[in-house]
């Protein structure tokens, strides 16, 4: 073999190699944008985007308010419920100005003893059978529920309580 040849089988054997280099990082390269297309978070096809281009503050502002004041719901609970004769005077009251009806558990030591039905807003719960019930910590969980359907809307919340001991007659 002629040293041109050989000149000319090295370079041939050279381009081979960068042509593969660069094939290689090619298919590198579309792997992983497939990859990243693929594995990324998907948007929420539920969610919405609110437009405010034109509007003013103050009519943002409006706006966000009265989004605030749809979903607002106040939640009102005995922070030391009264405990007698397997009772508890847990006085849960949806206020009448909620948009939501309610629900409420009562619970100790990780043990659900009492779940309520639907509370209109308006509506008090003020006594409840729990006959396993027993002084001290507890929890109240409230659920805000769609007043026509009575599902579940937004989160429970959950208020810590203490159950004491019903003191007098008065407290039955």
């Amino acid at each position: 073999m002629s040293k041109s040849e050989q000149e000319f089988s090295e370079r041939n054997k050279k381009r081979r190699i960068v042509a593969s280099i660069v094939l290689l990082l090619l298919l590198l390269s579309i792997g992983g944008c497939t990859i990243w297309q693929f594995a990324r978070p998907k948007a929420d096809p539920g969610a919405t985007v609110q437009g405010y281009e034109g509007k003013s503050d103050e009519e943002i502002i409006a706006d966000l308010n009265r989004q605030a004041d749809e979903s607002r719901m106040t939640i009102s609970v005995s922070a030391k419920p009264k405990l007698s004769d397997g009772k508890v005077r847990v006085n849960v009251s949806n206020v009448a100005e909620n948009k939501f009806s309610q629900t409420f558990t009562l619970s100790q030591d990780g043990v659900e003893l009492y779940s309520s039905g639907l509370i209109a807003p308006g509506e008090v719960v003020e006594w409840c059978d729990a006959p396993d019930a027993h002084e001290g910590p507890a929890t109240v969980t409230v659920q805000g529920c769609d007043r026509e359907t009575g599902s579940p809307s937004g989160n429970p919340q959950t208020v810590s309580v203490t159950i004491v001991a019903a003191s007098t007659a008065g407290d039955k």
